[in-house]
């Protein structure tokens, strides 16, 4: 897969593979070309990838499965066509100030998100022209898109149905290797595993992430996979607790990222996110207990009778 290259997944359905393959800060977009109309999926491909497209002007709509910048970073390049968001993230909507203060904290990590996606993304302000509520359907000519709410990547997030063609355009329930990204204050672990479990109740025939190629086979086995990435973190922080130990520390340890080089304040929150949601849930399990430092294991503490 080249970045540009447009390969037909099935029907009226196209991959547009976006810059580095569609792996972070980009994503691969879907078209969807029906009746006369043109509806892009994601276009956060990058400018190399949107700009032949922007200026063929073939596209009429533009839907953003969740407002993360690597989705909707090339919405600016689609003025002339109607730009649609999920109802719940209309308050923030285009707006890189708005977002980068829901997504991370105001003040000087907002301003450092605000440098990241400019600079990595060419991400600019957009005004979208309208939302889709969850369990909408979307008609593009005779294909019909069904919205899927599935929060915990962000309160927004949403895949697309097609029944016609039992396929999901499934965004960042993508089952890539990394695994599930929950690290926002709006975003929950326990919500991606019931996100992902809705995903597997629809049994998709064909599921089209936005950072990896279109799945057809052995789908149960990746979305166990996937979910198997969140156990294997789980158990890194529960062994970091053999001893007792803060949330700063467990940053600096990095479980989930593994080291923090690039963009470290960033990752370095993002981390702190997801650690923190799973302290949360081991401590609801009385697997770990809270200290005066911050946080210990259960396994081994044997209490008095």
């Amino acid at each position: 897969m080249n970045p540009g290259e447009m390969t037909q997944v099935e029907g009226p359905v196209w991959l547009l593979v976006g810059e580095k393959r569609g792996n972070f800060p980009f994503c691969n977009g879907v078209i969807i070309q029906d009746g006369g109309v043109t509806a892009l999926v994601d276009p956060g491909c990058g400018a190399s990838v949107l700009e032949p497209l922007a200026a063929s002007g073939r596209v009429d709509l533009v839907l953003n499965s969740h407002t993360h910048p690597d989705h909707c970073s090339g919405n600016h390049f689609f003025s002339g066509a109607e730009i649609f968001i999920p109802q719940t993230a209309w308050a923030s909507g285009g707006s890189k100030l708005k977002l980068s203060e829901r997504l991370t904290e105001p003040g000087e990590l907002a301003r450092a998100w605000r440098e990241f996606v400019t600079r990595s993304m060419g991400f600019e302000d957009f005004q979208p022209t309208g939302s889709f509520a969850p369990g909408q359907e979307i008609k593009i000519g005779s294909t019909i898109l069904e919205v899927v709410p599935t929060p915990g990547h962000t309160a927004d997030h949403c895949c697309f149905w097609l029944p016609q063609h039992g396929m999901l355009l499934s965004a960042d329930i993508d089952l890539t290797s990394f695994g599930p990204f929950y690290g926002h204050r709006e975003s929950s672990l326990v919500q991606v595993r019931s996100s992902v479990e809705k995903v597997r109740g629809l049994r998709p025939r064909v599921l089209v992430s936005a950072h990896r190629r279109p799945l057809s086979q052995d789908l149960d086995q990746a979305m166990d996979k996937y979910l198997s990435v969140l156990d294997q973190r789980e158990q890194r922080i529960l062994k970091l607790l053999d001893q007792e130990m803060s949330l700063p520390e467990m940053v600096e340890a990095s479980p989930i990222y593994g080291g923090h080089n690039s963009r470290p304040a960033l990752t370095r929150y993002w981390e702190g996110r997801m650690i923190a949601d799973h302290l949360d849930l081991l401590k609801s399990q009385g697997l770990i207990q809270a200290t005066p430092k911050g946080y210990l294991s259960n396994a081994g503490i044997v209490t008095s009778p």
